[in-house]
């Protein structure tokens, strides 16, 4: 132990130095996990004896796996700011600042000449550090983009921020343009032109909003996404605009708009009278949505997200307010009570076709006649429950999918009812009838689960054109076969 040493509260209390050319140089173009993992490094030099100076704990505290952590040295090692000494155990050393910059990587002077002397044609009036030319020559080289096509970006850059612009901003529009494939001069170019075209519908729209300014990128790739991808009219854009400003909703920028659009877009509201419809029903759809949530047994503070992610849907598809609360009320005693299970039972329902309150009362109706019959059948088998969802589906499989006569079905349940199991026994003896196409009770007291199979001369006779038995009828004697205890 060192012979005079700070506390651990004294550590904790005390500060971390963090060199402003790290927050100027680097920062700006890291991910916040390399961030995050560069400040809490930092600190950790102060103590770096301590049990909790390792790459788990580095993981556990930050909640990063081990993988990340490691990247994000990797990321500051090509940076300068450390060096990586050892991998097992982990070990990392943080370099000077000022010697990372020293150590950056060399690019051909004469590659770049001609790109460095239109850059401070461009940025005349501030100085341009090396730093700087080092992170367009680093993004160039990594995004492959042409040196003529970075220029004509800061050139618009200037225009619309000024001289003084940082180069950070300057880099997120490249890189942004880049991940869409836009690293040539022509296809900037045609990107520029693009956003120059909404000059005029911008001012337009700054006009509305009580905006004094010139547009930034950011904001006229907004008004591109909203009419190419939202495929929004102008027009329709110029009339939320105004219905926003008519409700006295504050609206002084171009990001709180985009929240309105979006949310319109992602409920496949387009036009403008399907969204002045919206808005003006609104609190009836509200209303709709707390009833809906009560039918459920769920409730929430903010009722507009379950308004416009599901009742304006279910509304839009053709379901009445009285029809969508007898559907809640049904998901509810069915053991259905989320909004996602209740929308999973209206797309069954809409694809059935049962829309409307009558549609939905019959389909009730038979539902109702069907358990009493199962609940017939489990009274009649001596089973005192409810009908459950497995009855259900056995009943389906006996009536529909198999097709079993009632006569058959009600043989069945006499044989079964004094079994220990008896709606195994039922499955069992049904599934037997099924297999040897028994058609008729006589048929069906020939098979038996304790003598499955009829000699052929027994058996029932069938109707083939060139042989006697099927290859269904064979795989089924074969698989009785196997039932029999030799």
């Amino acid at each position: 132990m060192p012979f005079c040493q700070f506390s651990s509260e004294s550590v904790i209390s005390n500060t971390t130095n963090v060199d402003n050319v790290f927050i100027n140089e680097f920062l700006p173009y890291a991910n916040d996990t390399c961030v995050k993992v560069y400040l809490y490094g930092l600190y950790k030099c102060n103590t770096p004896n301590t049990y909790d100076n390792t790459l788990e704990a580095f993981s556990n505290i930050l909640g990063l796996d081990t993988e990340d952590v490691y990247s994000a040295f990797l990321y500051w090692q090509d940076q300068g700011l450390v060096q990586i000494l050892a991998t097992e155990p982990f070990e990392v050393v943080f370099n000077p600042i000022k010697s990372a910059l020293s150590t950056t990587k060399k690019y051909n002077k004469d590659k770049y000449s001609d790109f460095n002397i239109q850059l401070e044609s461009i940025l005349k009036g501030r100085n341009i550090t090396l730093n700087e030319y080092y992170q367009y020559y680093e993004f160039m080289e990594v995004y492959h983009v042409e040196p003529e096509a970075l220029i004509l970006i800061i050139e618009y850059c200037v225009r619309a921020k000024g001289a003084k612009i940082g180069y950070s901003y300057i880099l997120t529009i490249a890189k942004n343009w880049a991940y869409d494939g836009i690293t040539s001069y022509e296809k900037v170019d045609q990107k520029l032109q693009e956003l120059e075209q909404n000059s005029s519908q911008i001012g337009e729209l700054f006009a509305i909003l009580g905006i004094k300014r010139v547009a930034s990128v950011d904001e006229k790739e907004l008004l591109v996404k909203w009419k190419q991808e939202y495929e929004f009219s102008f027009e329709t854009i110029i009339g939320i605009c105004k219905l926003v400003k008519k409700k006295k909703m504050k609206l002084t920028n171009f990001e709180k708009l985009d929240l309105i659009l979006t949310k319109y877009y992602e409920m496949k509201l387009s036009s403008l009278k399907e969204i002045e419809n919206y808005e003006s029903e609104k609190e009836g759809l509200y209303k709709i949505s707390r009833q809906i949530c009560k039918g459920l047994g769920l409730y929430y503070d903010n009722i507009e997200p379950v308004s416009s992610n599901y009742t304006q849907k279910w509304v839009l598809m053709g379901f009445s307010d009285e029809v969508l609360f007898k559907i809640a009320n049904y998901c509810f005693k069915t053991s259905i009570r989320s909004l996602d299970g209740m929308d999973n039972v209206i797309n069954k329902f809409f694809k059935l076709g049962i829309i409307t309150n009558d549609a939905l009362e019959q389909y009730f109706e038979e539902i109702l006649k069907i358990d009493n019959n199962i609940k017939s059948i489990l009274d009649s088998l001596g089973l005192l429950r409810n009908v459950n969802k497995f009855d259900r589906d056995f009943y389906k499989t006996w009536t529909t999918e198999w097709q079993m006569p009632t006569e058959i079905i009600n043989y069945a349940i006499e044989l079964s009812k004094d079994k220990y199991s008896p709606m195994q026994y039922l499955n069992k003896l049904l599934s037997l009838w099924h297999t040897n196409n028994v058609e008729n009770v006589e048929q069906a007291k020939k098979y038996t689960l304790d003598n499955p199979i009829v000699k052929p001369s027994e058996k029932p006779k069938r109707n083939y054109s060139d042989r006697d038995y099927s290859k269904t009828d064979l795989n089924a004697l074969f698989d009785n076969l196997e039932e029999i205890d030799l």
